[in-house]
């Protein structure tokens, strides 16, 4: 007898993951692009360590996680159907 392997654990762990690492590199690549932005159109200093990491990792954890929960629960509600 084959034993049915659920799907939903997994893809519960990889939004987990996933998603806050995405929002992360995207938050931080925004405001990179933000500073060159301000370098050359108005000649500010192009200071990177300028910007917060640590404050833009805790609101990309909460964040991801909050996002992976809601589209997790999107996945469960469709796969219960089936």
């Amino acid at each position: 007898m084959k034993k049915k392997f659920s799907k939903w654990p997994l893809a519960f762990l990889y939004l987990i993951v996933s998603l806050p690492i995405g929002i992360f590199i995207s938050v931080t690549v925004t405001q990179i692009l933000m500073n060159v932005f301000y370098f050359f159109t108005d000649g500010i200093d192009l200071n990177l360590s300028s910007i917060d990491y640590f404050k833009i990792f805790k609101g990309s954890v909460i964040g991801g996680v909050i996002g992976a929960i809601g589209c997790w629960y999107i996945y469960y509600r469709n796969y219960r159907k089936q």
